[in-house]
């Protein structure tokens, strides 16, 4: 009976340790990356497990901050940087 005792107390241990181990294998390669990326201000995607950074959208377009898409038409080509 004994032999059977210290079996299971191993047995749990084991489960134990195997579950400690589990744990910090999600967080480091599941769910810190998230609050990395999040730290850093860009966005994450779950689905595809991706860190984008934002982009400022006048960067693309050339329009001054806080001018209107008709107001910025509306300017010759030559004007536009």
């Amino acid at each position: 009976m004994n032999n059977f005792v210290q079996r299971v107390m191993i047995a749990f241990a084991g489960v134990f340790a195997l579950s400690v181990v589990a744990i910090f294998v999600y967080f480091f390669w599941w769910q810190r990356p998230e609050q990395r990326c999040e730290a850093l201000g860009n966005w994450w995607d779950p689905n595809g497990r991706v860190c984008a950074k934002p982009i400022f959208l006048p960067n693309i377009t050339h329009r001054p901050i806080g001018a209107k898409r008709g107001a910025a038409s509306v300017q010759p080509a030559d004007a536009r940087p």
